[in-house]
């Protein structure tokens, strides 16, 4: 009796699990190109971090160590998340809140975020870089060598290499 009780529970807990996940995939379906461009979106510009990385281990061999750390995978995982729930909110409020105006909120957030890792990767490439175009970007962008690595941007500008202390 008990056995057949449990087995009961089982067979309705196991549908009611399936039938969630599969109305939650219903759900967030229309969203997952938008996920899938911002994930190529930051994976490009954590390239471009990981060889602005090298450059500097080049330049400054005690500045850095060119290694990819988990931090910042950490950090790039957690940016996913939010983009992410930014794109499902943006999607949601689009179809449920505002169905008669076609406002596209998801497409405008990955958008965004596309637009601002773009410019991350343009400042990774032309960072500690000393061709031409690089050097003409680095008059309107930010030179990310001295924020992400610890270098102090004297160093840069007059060649030291200084030990630099990390925490």
């Amino acid at each position: 009796m008990l056995l057949q009780f449990f087995k009961s529970i089982y067979q309705y807990a196991s549908r009611a699990i399936v039938w969630a996940f599969g109305g939650l995939w219903g759900l967030l379906e229309p969203t997952i190109p938008f996920a899938a461009i911002c994930f190529l979106a930051i994976a490009l510009d954590c390239y471009t971090a990981w060889r602005l990385s090298k450059r500097v281990k080049t330049k400054h061999p005690k500045a850095n160590d060119g290694k990819f750390k988990s931090r910042y995978a950490r950090r790039m995982f957690t940016t996913l998340t939010i983009i992410y729930s930014c794109v499902v909110l943006g999607y949601l409020v689009d179809v449920y809140i505002y169905p008669f105006v076609d406002l596209f909120l998801a497409n405008w957030i990955a958008g965004g975020f596309c637009a601002v890792q773009f410019l991350s990767v343009l400042e990774n490439e032309s960072s500690e870089n000393g061709q031409t175009w690089a050097r003409a970007l680095q008059k309107i962008l930010v030179n990310k060598a001295a924020r992400h690595f610890d270098i102090d941007p004297a160093d840069l500008t007059t060649g030291k290499q200084e030990e630099v202390t990390t925490n």
